[in-house]
C-alpha cells in the first residue's frame, strides 16, 4: 500500500516538476526569440503608436500640451521654463502665454518621430473601469489595455532600451519618455514609458500565461476618450483586413 501511495507521489511530482521545465521554457524560449528579432522601421497606419524621444524633441523645442486630455505637440518659441513634463491646464492664465507656442501639424510630427507600433502589432484592445483611490469630482477612471504581438513586445520593449534605459551624462535631469497614440490625424493619448518595460524581466515575464495586458493608458476619466481609442483600434484591423484581402485574391 505505502509503495503505491510513494509511486503515485513521484509520478505526480514528475508531472509537476516537468509542466515547470516546460513552463520556464516557454518563457526562455519566448524572450530569446523576441530579444533578437530583426525589426525593421514602420510607416505610419490607421492606429500608430509613435515614441516621443525627450532628447531630441527638446533639441527642437517640441513639447506635449494636454488640453482635456487629449495631447497636441507644440513649439516654444522662447524660453520660458521648465521644460521635461507636459501641461495638463495650458489655458491657465498663471501659466505661459499662448503666443509661447505654435502647434505642430501632425503631419510633421508623424515625419520626425519614430513609429513604435501599428495595429499590426496588437492582438487586442479594451476598456477597464476603475474606482479613484483618491477624492475627486469623478469616482471611476478608465484604463485602455493594449495586449501586443511577441513583435509587438519586442518593438516596445527595444525602444524603452535604447531611450529608458540610456546612459545619462553626471547631472542630467531625468526626462519623461513618452508615447503618443494617433488614431487617424488625431491624437488620443500620450502615456509615459515605465523604466521597468526597459528591463529583460519585463519582456520575458510577457510570455507567461498570467499576463494579459502589456501597455495600460491610465487614468482616463473621459470615458468617451478611453472608447475611441478602443473602436479605432478596431476600425484600424477591419481596414486592414479589406486591404489585404484584394492582394490576397490576386495572387
Amino acid at each position: 500500500m505505502r509503495t503505491g501511495r510513494r509511486s503515485t507521489s513521484r509520478l505526480i511530482w514528475l508531472v509537476l516538476i516537468g509542466l515547470a521545465v516546460l513552463y520556464v521554457g516557454n518563457i526562455a524560449l519566448g524572450y530569446w526569440q523576441a530579444s533578437r528579432l530583426n525589426l525593421t522601421p514602420l510607416k505610419p497606419s490607421a492606429f500608430t503608436v509613435l515614441g516621443f524621444p525627450s532628447q531630441e524633441m527638446e533639441e527642437r523645442r517640441w513639447r506635449i500640451i494636454i488640453t482635456h486630455e487629449v495631447p497636441k505637440v507644440v513649439q516654444q518659441l522662447r524660453e520660458t521654463g521648465g521644460f521635461a513634463r507636459p501641461d495638463f491646464y495650458p489655458d491657465d492664465p498663471t501659466r505661459e502665454a499662448p503666443e509661447d507656442f505654435k502647434r505642430v501639424p501632425v503631419e510633421e510630427v508623424v515625419k520626425v518621430c519614430p513609429v513604435i507600433l501599428t495595429e499590426a502589432h496588437i492582438e487586442k484592445v479594451w476598456v477597464e473601469t476603475r474606482e479613484a483611490e483618491t477624492l475627486r469630482a469623478q469616482p471611476r477612471f478608465s484604463v485602455v489595455h493594449l495586449r501586443l504581438t511577441n513583435e509587438g513586445r519586442a518593438r516596445l520593449w527595444h525602444y524603452a532600451r535604447q531611450r529608458v534605459a540610456r546612459f545619462r551624462a553626471l547631472g542630467e535631469r531625468p526626462r519623461d519618455e513618452r508615447l503618443l497614440v494617433l488614431i487617424g490625424d488625431q491624437f488620443w493619448a500620450s502615456p509615459i514609458i515605465r523604466s521597468e518595460v526597459a528591463s529583460s524581466w519585463w519582456l520575458a515575464s510577457r510570455f507567461t500565461f498570467l499576463q494579459s495586458s502589456d501597455v495600460q493608458i491610465q487614468p482616463i476619466f473621459d470615458e468617451s476618450i478611453a472608447e475611441e481609442i478602443a473602436k479605432g483600434f478596431v476600425e484600424a484591423k477591419r481596414k486592414a483586413v479589406a486591404q489585404a484581402s484584394p492582394a490576397e485574391a490576386s495572387k
